[in-house]
């Protein structure tokens, strides 16, 4: 197989994931093993649904760590959320949150079986197996895709000001947006 082929391969992902589409409300274990659902840690809030290539990558500890730097102080006042998805099982995900310094939940999906539900197989890296192709998905309260970032290429992944950018819009959509005096 030539390399534009295998790449042109490793950029797909299923159909239906497209801007103005809703996301599925999948369920995985997360970094402490327990089950999640991804309605549930949204809770109705807009939400970046980040998938990672893994702990061995360092554009993906990059783009978490600016997150972590940039953006995690932020979380808990804006309304806003981050989940990051992985093939990486409970322990190695406990790590790497734990080295990041990151508060946010991490998803493990050491079975692939989402990678394979979504079809975001990255077949390009034959040293680490079956990996997410790592996209970032900006989530409205409803699960409905806003934006995708393809991070193929680390410039391709959005930036935390682009995510607060992102967030800023999805928040503004909503009745209660503006201050308005009930008199």
């Amino acid at each position: 197989m030539s390399s534009n082929v295998k790449e042109r391969r490793a950029l797909k992902m299923r159909e239906d994931l497209r801007v103005g589409a809703q996301f599925p409300d999948f369920e995985l274990p997360d970094h402490t093993e327990e089950t999640q659902k991804l309605s549930q840690l949204m809770r109705g809030f807009p939400t970046a649904l980040i998938f990672s290539r893994g702990y061995f990558c360092p554009k993906d500890r990059r783009q978490h760590q600016n997150y972590v730097d940039q953006l995690q102080p932020e979380l808990r006042v804006n309304y806003c959320k981050l989940v990051t998805v992985s093939v990486d099982d409970p322990m190695m995900t406990r790590e790497v949150r734990q080295q990041l310094n990151a508060t946010w939940p991490f998803l493990c999906d050491p079975d692939r079986e989402l990678l394979h539900e979504l079809d975001m197989v990255d077949y390009t890296d034959e040293s680490h197996g079956e990996i997410y192709i790592p996209y970032t998905f900006l989530l409205d309260r409803d699960r409905e895709i806003y934006k995708i970032y393809n991070g193929w290429w680390f410039v391709g992944r959005p930036t935390a000001e682009e995510l607060r950018m992102d967030f800023r819009d999805l928040l503004s959509r909503r009745d209660d947006w503006f201050y308005e005096d009930p008199q």
